[in-house]
C-alpha cells in the first residue's frame, strides 16, 4: 500500500490496471500469487512528494489467490476532528467509523495529525493486536505515557494487552503520526528481492512463476 501525503502518482501492472492518487490518497495491491507493477512519480502535478509505503502479510492461504488491485482518493479516507487532533482512518475501526480499505488479515492504518501544544488519546480498537506509532513529522520529539519520546522518522511499538496510548505535542507547531495496527504474526518471514514469503521454499516457487511470466509482464520485464 502506498499513501502519499504529498504529491502525484501513477500505479501501473501486469494485470493491465493504470490508476492514479494525489496527496491523501493511496494505492493499494494484493500481491497474491504474482504481479509485476510500476508507480511512477507524476513531476507535472507536484514536485514535493511525501508518502509511505505499507506492506501487510497476506494469510498462508491466500498467498496463491488472484491478485487485485484498488485505488482510493483522498476523499475516500474517513476524516474527522477529535480532541487534540485530526484523524484520517484508512483502514480498521475507530470511534464507530471503518475506513474505506479492506485488507485480507485484519488491520488498522491513521494518519493522525497532532495539534499544537496538545494531547491525543488513543484507545487500541482490538487488546489481541499491535499497534505502532511511526512519527511522520514533529518539530521536537513527542511524549508518549509521559515517558517515551519519539521524534522525526521513529516508531514505537505497543505489545498485545496494552488499552491505550497517550501522546503529547509539546511544540507551538502541529505534528504528523501514522498508526499501524494488527495481528502478530506468528511465523517466520522471508525476504528476497521484492518477495516477502513464509519459507525459502516460497520463495523459490515465486522466482520460478516470475522467470516464466506466470506472473505476467509489464514493460518487456521478464525478458
Amino acid at each position: 500500500m502506498t499513501y502519499l501525503i504529498e504529491g502525484a502518482n501513477e500505479h501501473t501492472d501486469s494485470l493491465g490496471n493504470v490508476g492514479q492518487i494525489e496527496s491523501g490518497g493511496a494505492q493499494w495491491m494484493r500481491a497474491g500469487r504474482g504481479i509485476l507493477h510500476a508507480e511512477r512519480n507524476l513531476l507535472d502535478r507536484a514536485t514535493t512528494m511525501h508518502g509511505l509505503q505499507i506492506w501487510a502479510k497476506l494469510p498462508i492461504e491466500e498467498q496463491d489467490g488472484p491478485p487485485q488491485y484498488s485505488a482510493f482518493q483522498s476523499e475516500q479516507m474517513v476524516e474527522w476532528k477529535t480532541s487534540g487532533a485530526t484523524v484520517r482512518l484508512l483502514s480498521g475501526k475507530m470511534d464507530g467509523r471503518s475506513g474505506p480499505m479492506d485488507l485480507a488479515s485484519p488491520a488498522f492504518m491513521a494518519h493522525v495529525y497532532v495539534d499544537a501544544e496538545a494531547t491525543f488519546e488513543f484507545v487500541f480498537p482490538n487488546t489481541t493486536h499491535e499497534y505502532a506509532f511511526y512519527v511522520v513529522q514533529a518539530a521536537e520529539p513527542l511524549v508518549v505515557d509521559d515517558k517515551a519520546r519519539i521524534g522525526h522518522g521513529d516508531m514505537i511499538r505497543f505489545e498485545t494487552g496494552a488499552q491505550k496510548a497517550i501522546l503529547s505535542n509539546p511544540t507551538s507547531q502541529r505534528a504528523q503520526i501514522f498508526i499501524l495496527g494488527g495481528e502478530p504474526i506468528l511465523t517466520s518471514l522471508h525476504f528476497s528481492g521484492g518477495f516477502v514469503l513464509d519459507s525459502e521454499a516460497s520463495i523459490e516457487k515465486a522466482y520460478t512463476r516470475y522467470h516464466t511470466g506466470e506472473m505476467g509482464r509489464l514493460d518487456g520485464v521478464p525478458f
